[in-house]
């Protein structure tokens, strides 16, 4: 077992809550707006910033050799977009553009897209500086595209000027968001830092979730969270952390219990480290934070940061107000009907929050203005699609190069107005072929699926904090031929076990990859009805009673949004 220590951190203040990451600082020479530090070491350091249509990129390497910068599809060579330069002995500049091919010397693209702005060496620093710039989208097929989503950087250094395979110590990929939105500058010396810290012993199973309870700081009026970022201080914590939820925990004042007489004796602060949120013989006081969830942090994400004026409120029961933010989970139930067919590698899943559930939300909409897209290691693209009446506005969010190990709070390019009546589809496409055979079913772990858009909203609404939908699990299961079944109860999610007929008896996860037929034929009617037949949707406050239950599928007869990527002629 290995001590996996995870830590948020907040600053509090008369009207304003901040956590921060914990970053280690390396000395450059970049001076464009965004930094990242691809090499985790500080010896390969990219920095880069938009200027209209174009992208300008500054690079500081430590080699007096070539330097390889791309952008991937998928984090490899094949179909990448390659900048290679650097600086002759005799002090000339050089640099091509290239295109991946496979894990071979890349080849010469025909059209010169990238441009070199500036070349120099450091000898006495073992340093090159490149600065070069190229358009966003060039309209050239074996160029990548550059937009709001996740773009996998691959990099790679030579040690010497020529350009020749550069060995497996001296190159990486690293995903991030090269287009975002402007996060607004904080005034740290406003804001009060408060810590919540767990240190825990990982216990010798594959998944598992860890309850902690933290106690709050004594507030004597309303505050608002405008910051959330998470703390992960050793490779054991980064290589073992999923994904963290913080919860507002509230005591209703008709139950007659105090917050310190429920949470009192379970609190970090007085030695209890916590313990099994699913474990059926816990005592933790659970139930009384599952309806104020209000962060969801994801493996490689980074500071989430509130617009101006927009911020979560803690400190006593907040209504519906204007700026009060909140968060709303949308996509696929977790359950068995989220099934991934085995070794293929483009399936789609789909999940509604439908009309019947927008229909109740706030005159005047909500305004979502940060995503979070999660799903895991079969996970490949995620879009967050909009629908009013028949036609389909722009996307929420969307991520055609999605990573689990880059998931991010992303503030969106502009906020969305959700108005009464709109509709809502979570599309997820995975891949199963790295499962050889198994199908992958929804569940918690990183094995299993999700299919969630996770949404901060304003204003607040204490009603719902979940729409979702997924296909009705007794139909799902009884297509494949199952005529008997029954479930039983795990501190997670129900388990499936076939019982009839006796050619597909045992786990049905295991008998639906391993004994099940998959046809063409079965195939292709099991996936046009998951995809584009009638789900059963709610919309419910977690740990509430006020949920409500609808049939839905796609809008009828809906025109498509097709967004414009500027290259018609």
């Amino acid at each position: 077992m290995e001590s996996s220590i995870f830590a948020i951190f907040l600053w509090l203040a008369s009207t304003t809550i901040l956590t921060q990451a914990n970053t280690i600082p390396h000395q450059h020479s970049i001076l464009l707006k965004n930094i990242e530090v691809l090499d985790g070491e500080g010896k390969y350091i990219l920095g880069w910033e938009i200027s209209g249509d174009e992208i300008i990129f500054e690079i500081e390497a430590e080699t007096l050799g070539w330097v390889g910068f791309g952008i991937s599809p998928q984090g490899g060579m094949t179909g990448a977009d390659i900048f290679i330069g650097g600086v002759l002995s005799d002090g000339s500049p050089y640099s091509q553009d290239r295109f991946g091919i496979g894990r071979m010397e890349p080849r010469l693209d025909v059209h010169e897209d990238w441009r070199l702005l500036e070349a120099m060496e450091l000898p006495s620093m073992g340093k090159t500086i490149l600065k070069f710039s190229r358009l966003l989208n060039t309209c050239d097929d074996e160029d990548y595209p550059i937009g709001n989503d996740t773009s996998r950087l691959i990099w790679a250094m030579g040690a010497a000027d020529v350009i020749q395979y550069h060995g497996i110590d001296r190159r990486g990929t690293k995903s991030t968001n090269l287009i975002h939105a402007e996060l607004p500058e904080l005034d740290l010396d406003k804001l009060t830092r408060y810590i919540l810290m767990a240190d825990v012993e990982m216990p010798s199973v594959h998944t598992s979730y860890r309850c902690t309870f933290h106690k709050g700081p004594e507030l004597t009026e309303k505050q608002h969270v405008v910051g959330f970022s998470a703390v992960l201080p050793s490779v054991e914590a980064l290589q073992h952390t999923h994904h963290a939820n913080l919860y507002n925990c509230f005591v209703p004042a008709d139950s007659g219990l105090t917050p310190d007489e429920v949470f009192g004796n379970y609190t970090i602060d007085t030695g209890f480290a916590g313990g099994d949120c699913y474990d059926y013989d816990t005592t933790l006081p659970i139930w009384y934070c599952m309806t104020g969830s209000f962060y969801v942090w994801a493996k490689g994400g980074k500071t989430l940061v509130f617009p101006e004026n927009v911020g979560y409120p803690i400190g006593e029961q907040a209504g519906t107000h204007q700026h009060e933010a909140a968060v709303i989970t949308l996509g696929h139930e977790v359950d068995v009907s989220l099934l991934v067919p085995p070794n293929i590698s483009d399936y789609k899943v789909v999940g509604h929050c439908g009309a019947e559930c927008t229909q109740h939300w706030p005159e005047g909409g909500i305004n979502i203005f940060n995503s979070l897209l999660h799903s895991h290691l079969s996970g490949r693209k995620i879009k967050a699609r909009h629908f009013r009446g028949t036609e389909e506005l722009p996307w929420i969010d969307f991520d055609g190069h999605y990573d689990f190990d880059y998931q991010q709070n992303k503030a969106l390019l502009s906020h969305v107005n959700i108005q009464p009546g709109d509709h809502i589809t979570v599309e997820c496409d995975y891949d199963s072929t790295w499962k050889n055979g198994e199908i992958v079913l929804g569940g918690l772990g990183t094995r299993e699926e999700m299919c969630e858009a996770i949404v901060w909203y304003y204003p607040r609404m204490d009603t719902y904090d979940l729409c979702a939908s997924s296909y009705e699990t007794d139909a799902h299961i009884r297509e494949f031929g199952v005529t008997q079944y029954r479930t039983e109860v795990t501190p997670m999610l129900a388990k499936y076990i076939i019982e009839a007929p006796p050619s597909l008896e045992g786990d049905f996860q295991s008998s639906i990859s391993y004994k099940f037929n998959w046809t063409q034929e079965f195939l292709t009617e099991f996936t046009q009805k998951r995809r584009y037949g009638i789900q059963r949707g709610s919309c419910m406050k977690r740990g509430g009673d006020n949920s409500l239950e609808f049939d839905v599928s796609y809008p009828a007869d809906f025109v498509e949004y097709v967004p414009d990527d500027g290259c018609q002629v």
